[in-house]
């Protein structure tokens, strides 16, 4: 019997979580390539140790989400083997500082500049609060939370709601490479004073002074990650709790976080 994902030890029932896990790792693993036909519900409840009813809800759900096709008379054929979500991305390890890196700065560097264009009175006195309030902390756990934000603050006064929608999609993982930012002395001393650069062009109106600090800014952990950028968000995040003792709960619970959020 095949041990699930999450279940280790083998002697608890598994969950229809741990079950869709199971399946998700092997479509990923290439177990189940594209175009192969996979094995029944019965076969699959017998290998895994649970239900039919399981498994069928946990093959719907791969169904509808586009991995798998059924066609009547032959079976089940897998459709796609690449993942669709954020959350299994995540679980599997696939998203990488230099992932989030090259995503943020196309999100980032638009929002700054129509930020530079659409902000109001209340958009400039939060960004500017919010940086304010950065500059004069050096908790960690407080710096990463003005820290995202200040450049959530900044999607906010792009005046485009979907804008705000993305940011906050991937705010977990922004926390994450933040905090590997903050843990590091140099990517620190380069990147916070880089905020002040940003809010000035915003403020002045200046949408392509805007884009351009906020490239800058986002380039300099492409810059001096080194071999963390090409990492797992969450492993970096383990292994700088390893690095930090006294930071160790708060770089854990980030990584956690990440899991149950994305």
């Amino acid at each position: 019997m095949t041990v699930l994902l999450g279940d280790e030890a083998g002697d608890v029932r598994p969950s229809g979580e741990q079950v869709l896990r199971t399946l998700e790792s092997h479509l990923l693993s290439g177990r189940w390539a594209e175009g192969t036909r996979i094995p029944g519900e019965r076969a699959l409840a017998e290998e895994l140790g649970v239900s039919r009813p399981i498994v069928r809800e946990a093959l719907r759900d791969l169904q509808a989400r586009g991995f798998l096709s059924v066609e009547p008379g032959r079976g089940t054929f897998v459709r796609s083997a690449r993942p669709d979500s954020v959350d299994l991305l995540v679980r599997e390890g696939l998203v990488t500082a230099r992932h989030l890196i090259v995503a943020r700065r196309m999100l980032e560097c638009q929002t700054a500049a129509l930020a530079a264009s659409f902000y109001g009175p209340d958009d400039a006195v939060r960004m500017t609060e919010l940086l304010t309030a950065l500059k004069s902390t050096d908790d960690a756990a407080s710096s990463a939370v003005l820290d995202v934000a200040f450049h959530e603050s900044i999607a906010a006064a792009a005046g485009n709601p979907v804008l705000k929608i993305m940011f906050g999609s991937i705010r977990a993982l922004v926390r994450g490479v933040v905090l590997r930012s903050l843990t590091d002395p140099v990517v620190r001393a380069k990147g916070v004073p880089q905020h002040d650069v940003i809010l000035a062009a915003i403020l002045a109106r200046d949408p392509e002074a805007a884009r351009q600090a906020m490239a800058e800014h986002l380039t300099i952990a492409e810059e001096y990650y080194g071999p963390d950028l090409d990492q797992p968000i969450t492993e970096i995040l383990a292994k700088r709790a390893i690095l930090f003792p006294r930071l160790a709960d708060l770089l854990r619970d980030a990584g956690n976080e990440i899991r149950r959020t994305s």
